[in-house]
């Protein structure tokens, strides 16, 4: 009877770590479950499929462009929004059309102060 007694005893030992095991395990899995790692891990896919088809869809135009100057690209730009109206739609796109145009205009000056140094050159030399 001692030795029933001792082995009853060491199963109910047993059984009380195996309580407290399964108490941590369902304790992580309550933490897992918390954690919505399904949510998380299909926000993340969209936000990388979302980046992959806006830079499919934006390479043919960089493609398309990529030769010309930027000069030619600010004036398409600022003929776009000029033929549009739609730099007045909002106030973030009224400045950036108000910094195209004066980026423009440096650009002109600059090209013309360059032209007018040349034909000094040319007309030194002659």
């Amino acid at each position: 009877i001692g030795e029933l007694e001792h082995t009853l005893a060491d199963l109910i030992q047993v059984n009380k770590t195996m309580e407290e095991r399964l108490d941590k395990h369902g304790a992580r899995l309550y933490t897992l479950e918390q954690l919505d790692i399904p949510q998380q891990v299909s926000i993340a896919v969209s936000e990388v499929v979302t980046d992959v088809v806006d830079w499919a869809m934006q390479a043919p135009l960089c493609n398309r462009f990529r030769d010309l100057s930027e000069a030619d690209m600010k004036e398409i730009l600022h003929q776009r929004m000029w033929e549009t109206d739609s730099y007045k739609s909002h106030e973030d796109h009224m400045q950036l059309f108000k910094a195209l145009e004066k980026s423009i205009n440096r650009d002109q000056s600059e090209e013309l102060t360059h032209d007018l140094a040349a034909a000094r050159k040319k007309r030194k030399k002659g």
